[in-house]
């Protein structure tokens, strides 16, 4: 009788723990408008451990706050979007997630977050005096010093079009931000303010204003597989390309609220991101940091992005990126990572490797020609150029059978001559020796016998073929440059544009400058074979502050020495140093006056100076 009965507790006991699993709650009936409220309501009405499911368009007119133990979670293609009618959000301190009390166990994924900021004043972005971008941030968790929030778990979402930052998370323990792509979050991607045992990985973020990714007074934390991305131009008032990649800080206290900040960021690694033509700096580590470990990340500059299209200039309030622009960049970010990027022709080649040769028969003799490609090759828009002659730079291979029955040897060499209309004329000749099978008349015992035996021949075979070949690249001469001096205030330096140059440098002491023309990238033929694919481009890079650009030309700011002056070209397949300079001096028009009128002042002081004395005494004494 015990035994049914403890067999009945049982049964009661596990079937009330399958009655209150974890349940998932579908959101529906959305009219389009306040659908936060249907939201709200599920994630009120779920129990710790359940999730509410997301399937659609939700336009939201306030806040949707989670709570502990809850996981909200999209289907594909699902979208959460900020009211175009509402000013809810643009306050200090207002998320579009966000959470009622102590934020732990929670967990967000797969959907869409669009701020839609585009659909309000850009004066919206800020609230409070010497406040930038402080409001309409999508989302914000926050514990408290003396209280932290633990386990939040936020992946494979999308956060677009926001003032301000994607994902904001304060004084939380046990934090994962994995996996998401934000675009046009106008101050932080990713921002971590003390947190501890953080891990930031695989994220996808094109950074505009601001940082791409930051964490502040956070200790035993990870930054891994990030792809962070710096769009150049200036957006909603904040100044041009003012961005960085990560910025790890250690500071008291900063602006806005949580100014306070009372641990210390020490315990980092930052590794195996990849930066793309990166603001202000790639990695900011402040000052102040403990055991920080940053290695193995890769770097990527505005003109590689050119190459593969994803390059975006000119971001602003009028022209702000788009969600397609954002995930073009990361295209042409992930292409370039599997391309090889070149300034030279002049390759090394590898094993290089016949495919699918075509043989020839001639005799006892097997063969083929086959043109690998010419070393030194080059594209530029599509025309094929080699460096010098076809007969000079072909990587011709060959190889030769001998068929014969008996074979014994065979010996070939190769001639290349330059044929008519720009072709290649390969001859190959193969001595080949066998032997062959014949018969010898003997006597034994006074009688004739034939016998057989092998004796040795040799044929000689010619195999030929020709092939078209590239043009020759044409001769580049080092381009004269052109400098004028407007002597006690800049000056400005134009180099000709000459066809053919991959880039030009322009340096002074401690500032420099470099002109891109055309960037390669390094293709591999099936057969092993490597030749430089240029594209043209038209893109600055910039070294120290004495230099920058102006519709005139390169300007170069005071002081100027023509003798500190240098500038090299480099084409394809050779550097130059341009000697030829153009150099003219004018003369600050305004200084010229000022010391024309003041020399003109000291030669009537020195003649008049009695007269005027008096004339001035005159003056002064009827005043009193």
């Amino acid at each position: 009788m015990l035994h049914r009965k403890v067999f009945f507790i049982l049964f009661i006991l596990l079937y009330s723990i399958d009655l209150i699993q974890a349940q998932e709650i579908d959101v529906s009936g959305c009219d389009g408008s306040g659908d936060q409220v249907q939201i709200n309501t599920a994630i009120e009405n779920a129990e710790p451990g359940d999730t509410v499911c997301l399937d659609g368009t939700y336009i939201i007119d306030g806040t949707i706050w989670l709570k502990p133990g809850i996981t909200l979670k999209g289907s594909p293609g699902t979208v959460v979007q900020v009211d175009s009618k509402s000013s809810w959000w643009f306050r200090e301190g207002v998320p579009v997630i966000g959470c009622k009390g102590n934020p732990h166990d929670i967990e967000i994924s797969g959907f869409t977050l669009d701020g839609n900021c585009g659909a309000f004043p850009s004066s919206w972005a800020n609230d409070g005096a010497g406040k930038s971008h402080n409001c309409g941030k999508l989302i914000i968790f926050a514990g408290s010093s003396d209280n932290f929030g633990e386990n939040i778990y936020i992946h494979d979402m999308k956060f677009i079009d926001a003032f301000s930052d994607a994902v904001y998370i304060r004084y939380a323990n046990n934090v994962r931000c994995e996996d998401n792509f934000i675009s046009n979050c106008q101050h932080e991607g990713v921002y971590l303010s003390a947190c501890t045992n953080c891990i930031t990985s695989g994220n996808r973020i094109n950074g505009i204003t601001s940082d791409c990714i930051r964490h502040d007074n956070c200790q035993n934390w990870v930054i891994e597989y990030n792809t962070c991305h710096s769009y150049g131009g200036d957006s909603y008032g904040a100044y041009k390309h003012g961005e960085n990649g990560i910025q790890i800080g250690d500071a008291g206290s900063s602006m806005g609220y949580n100014a306070q900040k009372n641990i210390k960021t020490k315990n980092g690694v930052v590794r195996y991101n990849t930066f793309s033509d990166p603001g202000l700096k790639a990695i900011w580590l402040h000052p102040g940091t403990q055991n920080v470990d940053i290695y193995d990340n890769k770097f990527i500059d505005a003109e590689e992005l050119e190459v593969y299209g994803g390059y975006v200039e000119d971001i602003s309030y009028e022209n702000p990126p788009t969600q397609e622009q954002s995930e073009e960049v990361f295209d042409s970010i992930f292409d370039i990572l599997n391309a090889e990027i070149s300034e030279t022709g002049n390759l090394e080649q590898g094993n290089i490797d016949a495919v699918n040769p075509k043989w020839q028969t001639k005799g006892v003799a097997s063969a083929y020609i086959y043109l690998a490609g010419y070393d030194g090759e080059i594209t530029i828009e599509d025309v094929h150029y080699i460096p010098v002659s076809p007969s000079k730079c072909a990587n011709v291979l060959t190889n030769t059978k001998n068929i014969a029955s008996k074979p014994v040897s065979q010996k070939s060499t190769v001639k290349l001559t330059d044929g008519a209309n720009n072709t290649l004329e390969v001859e190959l000749t193969v001595k080949t020796k066998y032997k062959v099978k014949d018969y010898k008349t003997v006597s034994v015992l006074g009688k004739s016998v034939s016998v057989p035996y092998y004796k040795s021949k040799s044929k000689t075979a010619v195999f030929t073929q020709s092939f078209e070949a590239p043009v020759q690249f044409p001769a580049v001469e080092a381009p004269k440059a052109y400098v004028t001096h407007y002597n006690g205030s800049h000056a400005i330096v134009e180099v000709a544009n000459v066809p053919g140059i991959v880039k030009t440098e322009i340096s002074i002491p401690g500032s420099s400058a470099r002109e891109y023309r055309l960037i390669g990238e390094v293709g591999t033929a099936q057969n092993g074979f490597r030749s430089t694919h240029f594209k043209k481009v038209s893109t600055w890079k910039y070294e120290g502050m004495q230099m920058h650009r102006s519709q005139s030309g390169l300007y170069v700011d005071e002081p100027f020495d023509i003798d500190n002056l240098t500038i090299t070209v480099t084409t394809p397949y050779k550097t130059m140093e341009v000697t030829d300079i153009e150099y003219v001096v004018i003369e600050d028009e305004s200084s010229k006056f000022l010391n024309i009128g003041f020399l003109t002042l000291l030669i009537l002081c020195l003649t008049y100076g009695r007269a005027i004395l008096k004339i001035v005494k005159m003056i002064v004494g009827k005043w009193y």
